[in-house]
Parts: C-alpha cells; sequence; structure tokens
C-alpha cells in the first residue's frame, strides 16, 4: 500500500503537461526614426541637409541642396560625409551593417569612394577594426553614414537597409 501510494505522489508531484493556452497583453509603439530603439537623425554636420526628416519614416534625398542646387553633377564622383547618424538607443550592443539594392551598394566601413561605374556608394563612417561589414555600437553610441555617388547623365536611386543585431 506505501509503494502505490509514493508511486501516486510521483505522478502527481511532476507538473508535466500536455498543452497550455494563455493571453497576455503586448504593446509596441511605434515612433519616427528619430526616437526608434535604432535612432536615425540628423548629423549635425554641413552634409545633413541631404537627410530628409520630414516623415516618420526618414530618407536621403540629393535632389534639392536648399541653396539653389538641384542634385549632383554630371559626368562626376560626389561624395558627401556625414550624412546622417544612426544611435543605438536600445538596451544592449548592437552590430549595425548597411545593404543597398537598385543603383546603391554597400562598402566596407571606414572608407567611402564612388563605384567604378553609375551607381551610389554608402558606408559607415567609422571602422571599429575587427575586419568586417559591421559595426559595434554600445549603448548610447552612434556612428555617421556617408555615401559617394558616380552620376553618369541619368538620375540615380536606391534603397538603403540599416540591420542591427544584439550581440
Amino acid at each position: 500500500m506505501g509503494a502505490l501510494a509514493s508511486g501516486t505522489a510521483a505522478v502527481i508531484g511532476t507538473g508535466a503537461f500536455s498543452s497550455v493556452e494563455a493571453d497576455r497583453q503586448v504593446d509596441v509603439q511605434v515612433t519616427e526614426d528619430a526616437n526608434a530603439y535604432l535612432g536615425l537623425d540628423n548629423s549635425g554636420e554641413a552634409n545633413d541637409m541631404y537627410f530628409d526628416t520630414s516623415g516618420d519614416e526618414y530618407a536621403v534625398d540629393f535632389v534639392e541642396s536648399g541653396n539653389g542646387g538641384n542634385g549632383v553633377n554630371p559626368n562626376a564622383d560626389t561624395v558627401a560625409e556625414d550624412v546622417f547618424t544612426i544611435t543605438n538607443q536600445g538596451t544592449q550592443p548592437v552590430e549595425v551593417s548597411l545593404s543597398g539594392s537598385g543603383d546603391l551598394s554597400a562598402q566596407l566601413p571606414g572608407s567611402i569612394s564612388a563605384p567604378s561605374s553609375d551607381g551610389i556608394t554608402v558606408a559607415l563612417a567609422e571602422d571599429d577594426g575587427d575586419g568586417d561589414a559591421t559595426y559595434e555600437l554600445g549603448v548610447g553610441e552612434s556612428v555617421n553614414v556617408d555615401f559617394a555617388i558616380n552620376s553618369g547623365t541619368s538620375n540615380l536611386s536606391g534603397t538603403l537597409t540599416i540591420g542591427a543585431e544584439a550581440r
């Protein structure tokens, strides 16, 4: 009888279950790029006029300078350093990376140069010395973004993708 009682206690006391369904509240706030966990904002440098912060999703726009200019020179290489800043406003360090599509491609951090044919290149302004295409941003740290354009005679466009992965 004692063996039967202890065997029953073992089965009851295991806490095993086959399934659970529970509802929990989840709140997500969407905010403009400047206030997001991975913040994007003007660099405070001369070329930040090309960073359009007029909407919730910011954009890079080399169409108007705000001073009468309406684009880059044809058949020329144009470099614009420190166009905007990426800031880690999250809770842990992240590895930031850039990639592009369309006429835009990314270069390794720390150096920017125009592509060899018509196109736009983008790079993080600083290199963290690890030799890869990412830059580590600690909490509260920032890095600027540089652009270079080989213009030819046609308009160019592309999509910039900014990635961040927790370390």
